[in-house]
């Protein structure tokens, strides 16, 4: 089975970044909080989900608005979990403002998923929007999912100060817990999401500018004329490896817990029609260090472009 998500969906999830300001439980001022996806492997070939909401949820005492404050409400495209074991994460959040104070839950809303067996079935959630070549051979049932969400327990199940500094937040959803077929329902199957938020402390930042050297131009690929902002800027630390979208204005920004990280990019982009996009660039620092609650500034420049078409037939 062949599947045919358009541009790589980690890199884009990092345009997903929402600063909502309203509701929240007590404290002054205000917290930054960067939500981050990571998974343990599962038994299964794939296992996609679209991220529709992801909310912080206040005390009993809070009764505005329930004590809702709204991180993500933008849905993500197609997010393949299983692509994201072995420390690689993918950024849903990306520096959202929040009253600082203290959040009794983190919630996850998710209405569309679906998961391909080794054997290549695929079981889907009742009117899932499933990319072009996927149809689904049986049903997902997502209980509660796209009501109230799935609860993300904080460590030790207390809950979460957020301070005025940046606080990282990594949501590990265990696939290999959190799918499985549904008892004495035959071939049918159900989604419990087992997902855990663990603290990664105060967050720093990678910025700067994505530009092209002079002479240089982008070409039309995939179908259409490629902008800077199909350029993805990227910064690994370990096993880590963090992405960022890039802005219109050539502009990015990578939210990072502190410390050291090599600096590099996606040398190739696909896209839905099978054409490749080749990037050579030059970043201005080999490696960036980034202290709690600061930035470290580094730019590329766009050296060549290529667009590798997929042969006709």
């Amino acid at each position: 089975m062949t599947n045919r998500h358009g541009r790589l969906a980690i890199p884009l999830l990092a345009a997903l970044a929402m600063a909502a300001c309203d509701g929240g439980t007590g404290g002054s001022g205000a917290a930054r909080v960067s939500i981050r996806l990571t998974d343990a492997p599962g038994d299964l070939k794939e296992a996609w989900v679209k991220i529709d909401r992801i909310y912080l949820q206040g005390g009993p005492a809070d009764t505005a608005r329930g004590g809702r404050v709204d991180l993500l409400t933008t849905r993500t495209d197609w997010v393949d979990l299983l692509t994201l074991s072995g420390g690689r994460t993918a950024e849903l959040v990306n520096g959202a403002t929040v009253p600082a104070g203290r959040y009794s839950e983190l919630r996850l809303v998710v209405c569309e998923a679906y998961v391909v067996e080794k054997d290549g079935d695929v079981y889907a959630s009742r009117d899932a929007a499933l990319p072009a070549g996927v149809t689904a051979d049986g049903q997902l049932h997502i209980p509660s999912g796209c009501a109230s969400g799935f609860k993300i327990k904080f460590r030790g199940d207390e809950p979460v100060q957020l301070e005025s500094e940046s606080t990282i937040l990594t949501v590990d959803f265990d696939v290999s817990q959190s799918f499985g077929h549904q008892a004495g329902n035959s071939g049918r199957w159900i989604m419990h999401p087992v997902l855990h938020a663990t603290s990664v402390g105060f967050a720093g930042g990678i910025a700067g500018t994505v530009a092209l050297a002079q002479g240089v131009s982008l070409p039309t690929c995939g179908g259409s004329p490629v902008a800077v902002t199909a350029f993805v800027p990227q910064a690994t630390a370990g096993t880590e490896t963090f992405t960022s979208a890039v802005g219109t204005d050539g502009r990015y920004r990578t939210t990072v817990a502190p410390g050291t990280y090599t600096i590099g990019y996606a040398p190739a982009l696909s896209f839905a029609n099978g054409d490749s996009l080749m990037v050579t660039a030059a970043p201005s620092v080999p490696s960036a260090t980034v202290a709690s609650g600061a930035t470290a500034t580094v730019d590329y420049s766009i050296t060549a472009a290529t667009c590798k078409v997929k042969p006709a037939g």
